[in-house]
């Protein structure tokens, strides 16, 4: 099985038709087919039902077709990290980065504090593995990363890490929402609501949520793609959507979190460093002060914090 066959699988999904799909691909139908047909022999058994209209996923196509995506997105990042490492120059100085929507301008505000004197810059990336790539190759020092269950990270053999804080994803729904009473709510209560899902620059967890909701026994029927999340929060608010949040976003007037029964999808939020650089000496201060700030954050929920630490979340010792 290679990548090619991926694109195949998720072309034909998308147009929804085999002919549909042949004609975005520039191949003749019948060779489609007989390509498809040698893709569902790779993962042993049926990806589509053919009907007369198109073509519909089976329970096995719709898992393929949920991770392909993931892998397909994983790989065109790690196309535009390598492009982004070939033209950039080596940067003096304390070089940071992490992903949107973990604690990067906290990480930022803490080295500016510890290290006053040492010059720093700022690389955010959109994922994860994108930001450890760069540690990988030497273009970063000190960054956070945010790690899934069913998404386990890599960390570079020639960096060391530490977890800040494990936070609960929690499900976002409007003040006259039917849950709204709810202390906490089932995956399985929201299979025929509309998710806006959001984009993975700002946390994302959209594989987990998608994995969690399937084995709650239904696919998440996702509406809105690519959000961030006041966005997500505006189409929570006016519409019947819901959506997922972490404790550490900003504040959501309108907009009710409530944890998910089980906590089946939760996030690490991780400081990672090279051996090699000037910043290593201080990580203990620095994962301190990262702690010291997050709870800090915590404490302006007020009666919230109780709530989010029985629904799992883990803030790491000082």
């Amino acid at each position: 099985m290679e990548l090619r066959h991926l694109h195949v699988v998720l072309t034909v999904a998308e147009a929804g038709s085999i002919s549909r799909a042949a004609s975005l691909l520039k191949i003749a139908q019948a060779g489609l087919t007989a390509q498809l047909r040698r893709i569902e022999r790779g993962f042993g058994g049926p990806l589509f039902l053919r009907r007369t209209d198109g073509v519909e996923l089976t329970e096995l196509g719709r898992h393929v077709v949920l991770r392909s995506r993931d892998l397909v997105e994983r790989f065109d990042d790690l196309l535009v990290t390598a492009r982004k490492l070939a033209a950039e120059s080596d940067v003096t100085g304390i070089r940071l980065g992490g992903v949107a929507g973990s604690l990067t301008p906290v990480l930022v505000a803490v080295v500016r504090s510890l290290l006053p004197t040492h010059p720093r810059t700022t690389h955010v990336e959109r994922t994860s593995d994108g930001v450890l790539d760069l540690v990988r190759a030497g273009k970063l020092d000190l960054a956070l990363v945010t790690e899934y269950p069913q998404s386990p990270l890599r960390i570079p053999e020639q960096a060391d890490c530490r977890t800040v804080v494990t936070e609960p994803m929690l499900v976002g729904i409007g003040v006259g929402h039917r849950l709204s009473a709810r202390a906490e709510i089932r995956l399985s209560e929201l299979a025929d609501e509309e998710w806006a899902v959001s984009d993975e620059s700002y946390g994302g967890g959209k594989l987990n949520l998608h994995l969690a909701c399937e084995a709650a026994g239904f696919t998440p029927r996702c509406a809105h793609f690519g959000v961030d999340p006041a966005s997500a929060a505006e189409l929570v608010r006016s519409a019947h959507t819901v959506a997922c949040f972490f404790p550490t976003g900003q504040d959501l007037p309108g907009v009710l979190l409530k944890p998910i029964v089980g906590n089946p999808v939760h996030r690490r939020v991780t400081v990672v460093w090279r051996r090699d650089c000037v910043a290593a000496e201080y990580v203990d201060e620095i994962h301190s002060a990262l702690v010291r700030a997050y709870q800090e954050r915590l404490r302006g929920h007020g009666p919230r914090t109780a709530k989010l630490a029985a629904a799992g979340l883990t803030v790491a010792a000082s």
